[in-house]
């Protein structure tokens, strides 16, 4: 994989992995998220009653969002730190069926993410480089079929 992929990598790791670390923080301390104070006038009594109810549920909110993050972003990211370090990438062949955004499908029946690809077209003959549990891949070779 090129340099700028491996960077575009990381920094998604980094951000991923801090987000969920300070979602993770405000779930458990003992800060206080709502106050009432922060509300207009005429809720502010209503929100003086159920301040410690709220909080709670902003810190389960917050301990979701945390779990959701490490799920989706930073545990595939962690699995494929082997095959980044060790450069032993996965390869696959395929006809593009589709293109969608950033994500090629092939004829495999899988998608795959490699970023903005406007010289290539559905039907093209692609040879992939890929990490397995994120999908990032970039193309190495391409055929056009005619």
């Amino acid at each position: 994989m090129s340099t700028d992929r491996l960077s575009l990598y990381w920094l998604y790791f980094v951000i991923m992995s801090i987000c969920a670390i300070i979602c993770a923080f405000l779930a458990i301390s003992k800060l206080k998220i709502v106050k009432w104070e922060f509300f207009y006038p005429k809720q502010q009594k209503w929100a003086q009653k159920h301040e410690r109810k709220l909080n709670i549920i902003v810190k389960k909110f917050f301990l979701l969002i945390s779990i959701i993050y490490c799920l989706i972003g930073t545990l595939p990211s962690c699995l494929d730190l082997p095959y980044v370090l060790t450069a032993n990438y996965k390869e696959v062949q395929g006809v593009i069926v589709k293109k969608n955004g950033m994500l090629i499908y092939l004829e495999n029946g899988r998608n795959y993410k490699v970023g903005k690809m406007d010289w290539c077209e559905t039907g093209d003959s692609v040879q992939l480089v890929y990490l397995p549990f994120t999908r990032y891949a970039t193309i190495t070779n391409i055929v056009e079929i005619e």
